[in-house]
């Protein structure tokens, strides 16, 4: 296809992801279409590659490890399939078991059934309750004497930015949600600037179980009480996964509701084994394929 932004690791043009951006779409979209023709011309350049050097290599050739290009990629193949109802809920079959875990929907064919999107960067908020909670234990949760000068320097201040999910499937009509958090090489960051002990994996979750959208943001409907998470990495990670932080932490919080209490100790008088039921299994990535593991 003439305008294909990447036959293997972006194979659509722009106008069939716009759909799914909600802000600053083109922006979103120059992205990667200047990433894309940065690799394009790298290799045109170099037919033969074998042996260039990683610092040569390393920034024209980003998308083959770009977790943004493959998380499109292996998204939107399963949304855009004719069988999309199917494919989808093997998947959630898989990561979550044969029924939602979930209070309100009895199967996955309802959780799928109505106005179903997929976004991409969906933006959530940092919840207040977690913020005042952080502000009120700061010098518990930081050490560091400029960051805390800098958290002292403006009490309107937030402590933390909004949450940019890698992926959502939402359905409009229920409220039903699946957040998808995806990593190829890199691995979740441990602490935000202002809480050492708050890590990338604990922070979805959290904004996760609140409505935190921003009205007008397109993301209004969706339900707290019917929205999961799981992560999403290559399947070479999936087989090894004590060598990432996510790793631990994705066993940790499926195994031990005690964990989810400790890393989230704002929140009082939660549900931990049903929350612990709404965290899924690691999906996978097909190297190359770039789509999700059946």
């Amino acid at each position: 296809m003439k305008d294909m932004i990447d036959k293997t690791y972006l194979p659509f043009i722009a106008e069939e992801l716009k759909s799914h951006f909600i802000s600053d779409v083109d922006a979103q979209i120059n992205y990667y279409q200047k990433s894309a023709c940065r690799y394009h011309k790298f290799m045109q350049d170099h037919p033969d590659t074998v042996g260039i050097p990683l610092t040569a290599a390393k920034k024209p050739r980003q998308i083959e490890k770009d977790e943004k290009f493959w998380t499109i990629t292996a998204t939107k193949n399963v949304f855009d399939h004719p069988l999309r109802t199917r494919m989808l809920t093997q998947l959630l079959s898989k990561t979550f078991g044969p029924n939602p875990p979930i209070y309100g929907l009895g199967s996955w064919d309802e959780c799928l059934e109505g106005d179903l999107r997929l976004y991409f960067e969906a933006c959530l908020s940092s919840l207040q309750s977690y913020v005042n909670w952080l502000r009120s234990n700061l010098k518990r949760r930081q050490i560091i004497s400029y960051v805390l000068d800098a958290a002292a320097r403006d009490n309107e201040r937030t402590l933390e930015g909004a949450t940019h999910v890698d992926a959502m499937f939402i359905n409009l009509k229920n409220g039903f949600a699946w957040l998808i958090e995806a990593k190829v090489l890199s691995d979740v960051s441990y602490s935000i600037s202002f809480d050492n002990y708050r890590n990338q994996i604990a922070r979805n979750i959290d904004v996760m179980l609140d409505k935190t959208s921003l009205p007008g943001s397109g993301l209004e409907s969706r339900d707290p009480g019917k929205s999961l998470f799981s992560l999403l990495t290559p399947m070479s990670f999936k087989q090894y996964p004590s060598s990432r932080l996510y790793g631990w932490l994705m066993q940790e919080y499926r195994n031990n509701p005690n964990a989810l209490e400790r890393d989230l100790p704002h929140r009082k008088e939660m549900n931990w084994a049903n929350l612990q039921q709404r965290i899924g299994k690691t999906q996978g990535f097909c190297p190359k394929e770039q789509i999700l593991a059946m």
